[in-house]
């Protein structure tokens, strides 16, 4: 299952490592697939939206992990629909 997580562009790639590292400890087999930086909706600021490849039977624990990160703004499985 694709989860999509977006982070504070100024934090630097390194969150990116982190996290997939992170996940991958806990959760095995998982891939970075997509990337993309985007203008954030307030604050004028950029924000950077990851996409991650998870095992569809770990992607409810995945997503709980991304969601309590601290740097991470919003996750969510699939996409965020209209909220980008």
């Amino acid at each position: 299952m694709d989860l999509i997580y977006a982070y504070p562009a100024e934090k630097g790639r390194g969150v990116e490592a982190e996290i997939v590292g992170s996940l991958r400890d806990r959760f095995g087999a998982v891939a970075q697939t997509g990337r993309e930086e985007r203008d954030a909706e307030r604050g004028g600021r950029t924000d950077v939206f990851v996409t991650l490849e998870v095992r569809d039977d770990r992607a409810e624990a995945a997503l709980d992990a991304l969601r309590a990160h601290p740097l991470v703004i919003d996750a969510a499985a699939r996409s965020f629909g209209e909220r980008v």
